[in-house]
């Protein structure tokens, strides 16, 4: 897919809703910007991954779409967490 917009007041760049929606971005997405050969390249970064409780269930939150290995990871790093956190109540009683 390719556009072309105009720089807005304060150098500002608006994303066409129809890419917005395909890379799943949103207000708070994080984007990389990198000058390569004259031309700037756009590329969304993924933002923090958050893991709630709601109903005794997990939720996973984040900034943008998720692939499998970053959904993978974060609940890897989470349960390492509360093992952590539960090792280290068990050994202190």
């Amino acid at each position: 897919m390719s556009i072309t917009i105009k720089i807005g007041k304060a150098g500002r760049l608006v994303v066409p809703k129809s890419i917005r929606d395909n890379l799943g971005l949103h207000e708070g997405s994080l984007l990389k910007l990198d000058i390569q050969g004259g031309k700037l390249q756009v590329a969304p970064q993924p933002g923090p991954v958050q893991i709630d409780i709601e109903d005794g269930l997990p939720i996973i939150r984040a900034g943008s779409l998720l692939k499998r290995e970053r959904i993978t990871k974060a609940i890897k790093e989470d349960r390492d967490a509360r093992d952590a956190r539960l090792s280290s109540s068990s050994n202190s009683q």
